[in-house]
């Protein structure tokens, strides 16, 4: 069965925050400088899901876009981002 996933951007404090959720849920979240660079983070973001066994057209779609496949300005990989419940990928 499919999972039903989607994506949020919201600006604070100077950075654009990427999430990726599901229903209400957020999975993963990563921050990037620049506004040119959110694609680049979904992208990440779908591809890490994927590998992490999550299945969902939407992301297995992005790992064959080639577009901004390089970040121009600085990013907060979810490693930096603070976590405040659950588990990521390969971490219990």
């Amino acid at each position: 069965m499919e999972e039903y996933l989607s994506t949020k951007i919201t600006t604070i404090n100077g950075r654009h925050h990427c999430r990726l959720m599901e229903g209400d849920k957020v999975l993963d979240e990563m921050a990037c400088e620049l506004k040119q660079d959110i694609g680049y983070c979904i992208r990440y973001m779908l591809r890490i899901h994927d590998k992490c066994g999550g299945t969902s057209q939407m992301a297995d779609s992005s790992r064959h876009r080639g577009k901004n496949v390089s970040a121009k300005g600085k990013i907060w990989y979810p490693s930096q981002m603070p976590v405040k419940e659950g588990k990521q990928c390969g971490k219990q």
